[in-house]
């Protein structure tokens, strides 16, 4: 019999490198083909009681065929307590004696004992042969028992049969590699898991797999084949195919029953619903009772049989009873542990509530940190506790604090760009997710001693922000192990924490972002408003320009031929009447002349020719040109310089006509008794722009009024007070230079107006 681990290819094979797991497992179950079949006495009683033409004679038959197995049967009738000491016993008398399912199991259990016998260097195997057998042939007598009980079964003694083989495969793995299941055993014993997974996870199949390819290799019938194979799953479950459900519950029920027992070794800690599965066979809790208690007795006669009658020593009890100690004292320390992490997973929830409860679905980033300090503290019942989030925008750290030693301020921000006590930020966020509460790594003391005003000796825990799978940020905790030691190993409890932190987070971060967005939406839709009514304004003025070239083009020559005839007359007039007629005349059209050439400034006027110039000493001039023309005092025109130094780059000559048409019109807008001027500039956004505001108490303009101001021609005014060009020419004079001209007006209170140009070259 091969007992070796060793999987050596048939002599002339070719092998392309170590085995995939499917083929280490095809391997080691061909190993079972190593094993001997069942002697033939074994397989011809097995076919015999599987034939309902069988009957006793033929059973007598293939026993005394066998010399070593008709002794072991005389020898137990003769030592059973059945009132026939001295007399002469055959088998045929022994099937009368015990009758014929019984002495068909002694003759088999004998045949497969066997089989299974240990070898002399078997020493190293954790398998105890004699506890596999007591297990072996608890489940065959349970088997029957419950067989006799209930109508769905047929032969009892086929019962005996499916149950004194269930577990084959066990046997016939130690035997076949026995290396290796002794490394199964022992994670069992270590582990205290099911045998069924540490086999899958140590040979990648069960002994339920190994029996069924051992059971079908010795072609026994199919009704062992799906005990063997299934007596672990539940029935119920199981396909149409399988056409011995009944007996598979018996024996599974059977099983139940040994190892609720504890009979012998089965490295099945499960012990499965038996009064539910004894329901489904029609055996109620008191027969069930009834086959509990005879299980041992009927067990005896088989027990001796195998050698294996220690089982009832009192120190085996002893033994039992120890070992029935110790998976209580597993069982409470499982559900001590349960009962932590319910608490453990209660806390978790209970902070998950308090902390949505503290949101008000308005909060900011600050809010979120200030609530899950707080929240964190209360869970881990520790006296202080910081939380941080890491803006990588805006370049800082917002932190909030809880508990005594605060700073004053509850909510603080560390500027990362001024501080390098953040240099190993990559080591907290690239901790790993799902971690759950920690040991926090060196860059946070710096958080933490920004928190707090005094330090302690106590570790120092984290419990990562996650925010959409990436960590933001934590809230550090100090506090003893044993303050945390129940929430280390919670990780997906912590983990839950963490996301609902995180979420928040990012709900705040998303609504200041709207926020901020909708803002630079409406001043995105001033400016655009600005700018179209400033290409409206600016495609008014072309058109008007223009038609002003034109029409100047068209007046010039007429009104040089009147100016020249008038001159001729009153050269040749001697009439003093009609001198003056003809003065006048010659003023008019002059006057027409002039404004002619004013239209042709403002369709074309000159490009400019900026230069850098301070403009202090030209608003000064300005101020000192009104005082002097106007109703304007020193003390009713106030002028305000930001910077004494300011620069204006602009054509000189442009610059005066901007400045003089916006004086002008404020001047003409005042009323004497109460007029006054404020003159005032800045620099604007940036150094690159100067803002020069003229500022009056007039009349105001009205909302017509003020839509129309910078049009061509267009006057609020009475006749006779202006032509209406001076804006226009100062707000196209501004913008050749590179800048702007905007009014703003509240009637009968003020009117301002906003000049910006460039205070210096652009290439500066």
């Amino acid at each position: 019999m091969g007992r070796s681990d060793a999987m050596r290819n048939p002599v002339g094979s070719v092998t392309s490198g170590p085995p995939t797991r499917g083929e280490r497992v095809e391997l080691i179950l061909s190993q079972l083909r190593s094993l001997p079949t069942l002697p033939v006495v074994g397989l011809r009683l097995l076919e015999v009681t599987a034939s309902s033409d069988s009957c006793a004679k033929d059973v007598v038959r293939i026993v005394e065929s066998d010399a070593s197995l008709t002794a072991s049967i005389l020898r137990m009738v003769r030592r059973a307590d059945l009132g026939i000491r001295g007399k002469v016993i055959t088998v045929d008398r022994a099937v009368v004696l015990l009758g014929f399912a019984a002495v068909r199991n002694m003759a088999l259990s004998l045949q497969l004992h066997d089989v299974f016998a240990p070898s002399d260097n078997d020493g190293s195997s954790l398998l105890a042969r004699g506890d596999f057998w007591r297990h072996s042939l608890a489940v065959a007598c349970g088997a029957q028992l419950i067989a006799e009980r209930t109508d769905t079964i047929k032969d009892p003694g086929g019962a005996f049969v499916c149950g004194l083989l269930h577990d084959i495969g066990k046997i016939a793995l130690d035997a076949c590699v026995p290396k290796s299941y002794t490394r199964v055993l022992d994670k069992v014993l270590r582990e205290d898991i099911c045998i069924c997974d540490a086999e899958r996870d140590l040979l990648g199949f069960d002994h339920a797999v190994a029996g069924k390819r051992l059971i079908t290799h010795w072609k026994l019938p199919q009704a062992i084949l799906e005990c063997v194979w299934l007596h672990h799953q539940n029935p119920d479950a199981l396909p149409p195919s399988v056409t011995h459900k009944n007996l598979v519950r018996t024996v599974c029920l059977a099983d139940n029953l040994a190892r609720q027992a504890r009979i012998g070794f089965s490295g099945y800690q499960h012990v499965g619903p038996i009064d539910e599965q004894a329901e489904t066979l029609g055996i109620g809790p008191d027969h069930l009772a009834s086959i509990i208690e005879q299980i041992p007795e009927k067990m005896k006669p088989f027990s001796e049989l195998l050698g294996i009658t220690d089982d009832d020593s009192p120190a085996l009890s002893i033994q039992a009873l120890i070992e029935a100690n110790r998976e209580l004292g597993r069982t409470n320390s499982q559900l001590l542990q349960r009962q932590t992490n319910l608490e453990v997973r209660s806390a978790c929830f209970e902070t998950m509530d308090r902390f949505t409860r503290t949101l008000t679905g308005q909060d900011r980033v600050s809010d979120i940190c200030s609530a899950a300090a707080e929240t964190l503290q209360l869970m881990l019942k520790c006296d202080r506790a910081a939380a941080f989030v890491i803006l990588p925008a805006m370049s800082c750290i917002q932190v909030a604090s809880a508990g005594p030693s605060a700073q004053d301020e509850a909510v603080s921000i560390i500027d990362l760009d001024r501080t390098r006590g953040m240099e190993g930020l990559d080591d907290l966020v690239s901790l790993p997710i799902g971690r759950g509460i920690g040991p926090a790594p060196q860059p946070c003391r710096f958080v933490w001693r920004h928190a707090f005003t005094d330090t302690d000796d106590r570790p120092l825990w984290i419990l990562p922000i996650i925010e959409a799978d990436s960590i933001v940020g934590g809230v550090l905790l100090s506090a003893s192990k044993d303050c945390v030691q129940r929430f280390l190993h919670a990780r997906t409890e912590c983990e839950a924490v963490s996301k609902a932190i995180g979420l928040a987070v990012s709900s705040a971060r998303g609504r200041t972002e709207s926020e901020r967005m909708s803002e630079e939406l409406l001043e995105l839709n001033r400016r655009l408003n600005e700018a179209q009514a400033g290409l409206v304004q600016a495609q008014s003025i072309s058109i008007v320009a223009q038609m002003a070239a034109g029409a100047a083009h068209e007046l010039n020559n007429p009104l040089a031929v009147i100016a020249g005839r008038a001159q001729i007359l009153r050269d040749a007039a001697t009439d003093e009447d009609m001198i003056r007629s003809l003065d006048i005349i010659n003023n008019q059209a002059r006057s027409a002349s002039q404004i002619v050439i004013e239209l042709m400034e403002f369709a074309k006027p000159s490009p400019p020719e900026p230069a850098v110039q301070k403009l202090a000493p030209v608003l000064k001039k300005l101020s000192q040109y009104w005082q002097q023309t106007s109703v304007l005092t020193e003390d009713r025109i106030t002028l305000t310089m930001s910077d004494p130094d300011l620069t204006v780059y602009a054509d000189p000559a442009q610059l005066d006509q901007i400045l003089g048409a916006v004086m002008a019109n404020a001047v003409q807008a005042v009323k004497p008794e109460s007029a006054h001027l404020h003159v005032n500039s800045s620099s604007a956004l940036s150094d690159d722009k100067v803002r020069i505001v003229v500022e009056d108490n007039g009349v105001g303009m009205t909302r017509e009024v003020l839509e129309h101001a910078l049009d061509p021609f267009f006057s609020s005014r009475p006749a006779g007070r202006g032509r209406g060009l001076g804006l226009p020419r100062a707000y196209r004079f501004a913008e050749m230079n590179g800048g702007r001209l905007w009014l703003e007006s509240t009637p009968n209170v003020k009117t301002t107006v906003t000049i910006e140009l460039p205070s210096r070259p652009p290439s500066s």
